[in-house]
C-alpha cells in the first residue's frame, strides 16, 4: 500500500502508523480515497460534473473487480482488500456523504444530518472492517468527527461555525471514545476533536510538534 501513503498528508501517515499492522493498508485506503473524494468536491465548480466523477467511483465500487478499470493505484488497492474479504459497503455510505457536499450551501438541518451521518458512519465502518456494526456511541463519534472535518476545511464563516457547533453538541454529550486496537487511528482522530471542542476554537494547525507528542503517546499507550 506504499502508493497510497504516499497520497496521504503527514498527519494522516502518523495516524495510520497506529493502526495495526493487518489493518493499516485498510486505513491507508481510505484516508486516499476520502480525500480523493475532497478533491474531487473541492475542484468541482459545476454541480453536475462533480456528481458525474462521484457517480464514477460509485461505479467502480459496486462493479465486480474484473470490470474495473486497470491502472488507478487506488482501484488496484480496492481490488486488493476486497479480495482479501472487506466489505466495501461502508465506502458507499462515505460516497452518499461527499455527494451531499455538492448542496449549495447553507444547508438545513436535514442536510447537516444527511452527510455527517453517510460520511462519518462510512468512514469508521470501513476503517473498523464493517466486522461488527458500530455501536451507537460510534455512530454518534463518527458524525461529529464529519462535522468536525467539515468545519476545519469549510470556507463559509457561517457554515463552518454551525458545523462546529452541532459537532461540540454531540461530543459534549457522548463518553469518551470507546475503540479497541483496530480503532486506535480512530480514537487519535477522536482525541483531536475533543480537544477543539473542549478549547471552543478550532486548532489553526493539528500537525504541530507537540500535537504529534500526544498522537505519539496515545498511538502507544492508547490514553
Amino acid at each position: 500500500m506504499i502508493d497510497a501513503l504516499k497520497e496521504l498528508e503527514p498527519l494522516q501517515r502518523l495516524i495510520a502508523a497506529y493502526a495495526k499492522s493487518t489493518d493499516r493498508d485498510r486505513y491507508a485506503l481510505l484516508f486516499a480515497l476520502d480525500a480523493r473524494f475532497a478533491e474531487i468536491v473541492r475542484s468541482t465548480s459545476e454541480i453536475l460534473i462533480g456528481q458525474m466523477r462521484l457517480t464514477w467511483w460509485r461505479d467502480i465500487l459496486t462493479k465486480a473487480a474484473s470490470e474495473r478499470p486497470v491502472g488507478e493505484p487506488l482501484i488496484e488497492h480496492i481490488n486488493l482488500l476486497e479480495a482479501n474479504g472487506d466489505s466495501l459497503e461502508p465506502l458507499l455510505a462515505l460516497l452518499d456523504g461527499w455527494e451531499v457536499m455538492l448542496d449549495d450551501f447553507p444547508w438545513d438541518d436535514r442536510q447537516f444530518q444527511t452527510y455527517a451521518t453517510a460520511r462519518g458512519t462510512g468512514f469508521f465502518g470501513f476503517a473498523l472492517a464493517g466486522a461488527e456494526p458500530l455501536t451507537e456511541d460510534q455512530v454518534e463519534l463518527a458524525r461529529a468527527w464529519a462535522l468536525w472535518d467539515f468545519a476545519r476545511h469549510c470556507s463559509d464563516a457561517k457554515m463552518r461555525a454551525s458545523a462546529f457547533e452541532r459537532c461540540s453538541a454531540i461530543v459534549k454529550s457522548q463518553a469518551r471514545a470507546d475503540f479497541d486496537r483496530s480503532g486506535r487511528p480512530l480514537s487519535i482522530l477522536c482525541g483531536l476533536m475533543t480537544r477543539d471542542v473542549r478549547k471552543g476554537q478550532l486548532a489553526a494547525d493539528l500537525y504541530t510538534p507537540a500535537s504529534a507528542a500526544r498522537i505519539i503517546w496515545h498511538g502507544i499507550a492508547g490514553r
